[in-house]
């Protein structure tokens, strides 16, 4: 029984009119006369009573008309189901997130996308690249966003910002009084350095910055993540570089300062499985894609690009550990506006 037969004899019933319900419905007349009596063919029944005028609904025909109603609600509200879930406005996406992305600007970003899409369930897990990547390859997560790109194994990698890297060092290290501090000037230190695997291009771009200053990092390869490494630091077990957004992170006795000679960035990223993409997970990737595409806005001061305006202006040149941490781009959105210029 075609669903357009049932929403035709609701027609005529609302209507209580053959014409009326014809104009409704964009049809002729006698069309939906023949449709109505083969509806009744098909039932065996009788819905309507044509020897008055205007006719009459039968006690069978009134009792076929309330179900119908309810089928046709369900009807519509399956289409809208199914339209909401090609949309990607309906359904479940599973993030994973490196944990040093949790200080920067990207959980505010995901918050837009969740108070855009009500509907949408967004679980986040935090941990390491390699473990992300081994989840995401056994389709226990959907989307990861890494601190490197990742291509293998058929992953698909769209780059969303690239970040520069700082310098953590003890506070009484005497690179600590410089503004500023170059790649060569790191020659005899000792380097925290985070695994290759885990994130084979920027670890490679550490390891040749070095090269070209003239020397071979040497130190503790350090598996977790950039925060460990803070940790390290504090501990004095050497010097490491860290995403600008982990500047958000204060431990005790550590101090940050920009790197130059050069200026190396993290490469931050999308990373998915193109055989596994649903709707939603097509959504959300473009979403977030079209955040970081945006011209850099005031009034959205943790976005990457209005950031680096501000990082260009200068205002990282104090010495003191304190004063350098609140003159320095603050990728958290929780800060108060007023210490961003306009």
């Amino acid at each position: 029984m075609e669903t357009r037969r049932l929403e035709m004899y609701v027609s005529l019933v609302d209507a209580q009119s053959f014409r009326t319900a014809a104009e409704r419905l964009f049809i002729s007349q006698p069309a939906l006369s023949q449709q109505i009596i083969r509806l009744e063919t098909d039932l065996g029944l009788q819905l309507l009573d044509r020897s008055t005028r205007p006719f009459t609904v039968t006690a069978a025909g009134q009792e076929f008309y309330l179900r119908c109603r309810a089928v046709l609600e369900q009807v519509h509200d399956l289409e809208g189901l199914l339209n909401e879930l090609h949309a990607g406005e309906l359904g479940r996406v599973r993030v994973a997130m490196t944990r040093a992305l949790v200080y920067g600007h990207l959980p505010t970003v995901i918050r837009e996308f969740r108070d855009a899409s009500p509907r949408v369930e967004v679980p986040i897990t935090y941990s390491t690249t390699v473990q992300i990547l081994e989840e995401l390859e056994g389709g226990r997560q959907d989307v990861a966003l890494l601190l490197t790109q990742h291509r293998d194994k058929g992953f698909e990698s769209r780059e969303l910002f690239r970040e520069p890297y700082l310098l953590a060092l003890p506070d009484d290290h005497p690179l600590a009084a410089n503004d500023e501090v170059a790649i060569a000037d790191l020659r005899n230190e000792q380097i925290i350095t985070i695994p290759r695997h885990a994130a084979p291009e920027n670890h490679d771009a550490l390891v040749v910055a070095c090269m070209r200053a003239g020397f071979s990092p040497r130190g503790p390869v350090a598996a977790g993540s950039y925060l460990d490494h803070v940790g390290m630091v504090s501990a004095g077990a050497g010097v490491s570089f860290v995403p600008r957004s982990l500047t958000a992170l204060r431990l005790p006795k550590v101090v940050y300062r920009p790197l130059v000679e050069p200026q190396l960035d993290a490469v931050v990223s999308l990373t998915w499985h193109p055989d596994r993409t649903t709707p939603v997970t097509s959504r959300f990737i473009d979403v977030l894609t079209a955040a970081y595409s945006r011209p850099a806005d005031p009034d959205r001061p943790w976005m990457p690009a209005y950031q680096d305006a501000l990082w260009a202006q200068g205002l990282h040149s104090h010495t003191d550990g304190d004063e350098a941490w609140r003159a320095a781009p603050a990728d958290t959105p929780t800060r108060p506006r007023e210490e961003h210029p306009a």
